[in-house]
């Protein structure tokens, strides 16, 4: 197995930020919410958010939706939201209104080394996800 030396690595850190995701942009794609609340999220609740700025889409664990972003270093704020008003199961239904909540109320987030993007409002983390 090869070792990569600390400067290598860092460099490689840096090649990859000038390939696709910048300071500025790193939430850039597609993620899977696998905690809100603190709780893990059922494999059935389907939560995903898109970012492709200015907007966001995905599903809140029901329905679709869809609206905008803003985001300024590690500042984040989400605009009005449009879903589509299908009804699931009592469960999913819980879920998606506390994703909804939480989404409106989301001020920051930070992204670890992990990958796990953490979405806060203040210094709490209200939600997790992972790329996907």
């Amino acid at each position: 197995m090869k070792r990569f030396s600390l400067a290598a690595l860092a460099s490689l850190g840096l090649v990859a930020c000038v390939g696709g995701q910048t300071p500025e942009a790193p939430l850039t794609g597609a993620w899977k919410v696998v905690t809100l609340g603190g709780m893990i999220l059922p494999a059935e609740a389907e939560v995903t958010l898109a970012f492709a700025a200015p907007n966001v889409s995905g599903m809140s664990g029901c329905n679709r939706f869809t609206g905008s972003y803003t985001q300024s270093g590690q500042t984040l704020r989400f605009g009005p939201v449009a879903s589509t008003r299908m009804a699931c199961a009592p469960q999913l239904m819980d879920i998606e209104t506390g994703f909804s909540t939480a989404l409106t109320s989301i001020t920051g987030f930070d992204l670890g080394a992990d990958g796990v993007l953490k979405l806060r409002v203040g210094d709490a983390v209200v939600m997790q996800a992972q790329r996907g």
